[in-house]
């Protein structure tokens, strides 16, 4: 049985006379004629796609359709460097949504992100916590890209606009990334970086772009900006739904996170645990039958 992985993949026709082409992935190049279709609607220039490819034969089994993302090749190549393997699924559900994106103003907000190497090369070496959740380096990263999948999944269950389920998956994937200069992220423990509420540091990473993307489209900025923002306490409602979506995509992933962190070792019949903050977490356990 195929053993098969997904990676993202930079296309490049190298030699046009003969129709040879080049793939390339973290790690991996491979030449092809493309003579049997093994490049799925393959175009001249260089392109991204994403590549399936088969561990045992050592070798890609698939190579998607041209990825609508324009980005440099230097961009892609750093992306692969800066990923880790256990990264790798998060990467390309990234890429793969980012594509997607149909939002003139948002999608060149975030291939801008993507571009920016002081912002990107951070964001998958950080932690998204010291010790809460997702306390390991490169798990700013996973951590992200789940809120960003989960906002975007919310939004298209509650039949939202595609508008609204592009907005929420870029605000979920930067919800953080503020996280980058706190001291946790910086300095290896010494006391380099900051501390404090990271939502405000998300303005200052975010800075330029945000700058942009406000002369593109005022109400987008807004909206981004309060996915953002630091939350109000007690606040009952929010102005824009998407604001809402983020921050219950981002609850769910931190507090199942922690909860599978603390349970993982301990046996199927414990269903109490506590951990530091004093939280207290309940499982529900395996099906008990009635005596």
């Amino acid at each position: 049985m195929k053993k098969l992985i997904n990676q993202i993949a930079l296309i490049t026709k190298i030699d046009h006379h003969n129709n040879l082409w080049l793939l390339t992935t973290a790690g991996n190049q491979w030449p092809t004629y493309n003579n049997k279709g093994q490049l799925t609607n393959a175009v001249d220039e260089e392109y991204v796609a994403i590549a399936q490819i088969d561990l045992q034969a050592k070798k890609p089994h698939h190579v998607s359709a041209p990825l609508e993302l324009h980005v440099s090749a230097n961009t892609v190549q750093a992306h692969m460097i800066w990923c880790s393997s256990t990264q790798m699924p998060a990467q390309v559900q990234l890429w793969q949504r980012a594509s997607e994106i149909s939002d003139t103003a948002l999608k060149e907000f975030l291939i801008a992100v993507l571009s920016d190497t002081k912002i990107m090369m951070p964001f998958y070496m950080g932690k998204a916590s010291k010790s809460y959740h997702h306390h390991k380096q490169g798990e700013l990263f996973i951590h992200s890209v789940e809120v960003a999948i989960a906002a975007q999944k919310m939004a298209s269950q509650y039949n939202l606009p595609k508008r609204t389920q592009d907005c929420v998956f870029v605000g979920g994937l930067l919800h953080d990334i503020g996280k980058t200069m706190m001291f946790y992220n910086t300095g290896n423990g010494s006391n380099k970086g900051v501390n404090g509420q990271h939502e405000s540091f998300n303005f200052m990473v975010l800075a330029e772009h945000l700058e942009r993307l406000k002369d593109q489209d005022k109400t987008l900025f807004e909206a981004m900006s309060a996915m953002l923002a630091p939350q109000v306490n007690n606040k009952k409602y929010y102005d824009y739904v998407e604001e809402l979506i983020v921050r219950s995509a981002d609850r769910i992933s931190a507090q199942c996170d922690e909860l599978q962190s603390l349970f993982k070792s301990k046996p199927a019949d414990q269903l109490f645990i506590s951990a530091n903050g004093g939280r207290k977490y309940k499982r529900l356990g395996q099906a008990q039958l009635a005596s």
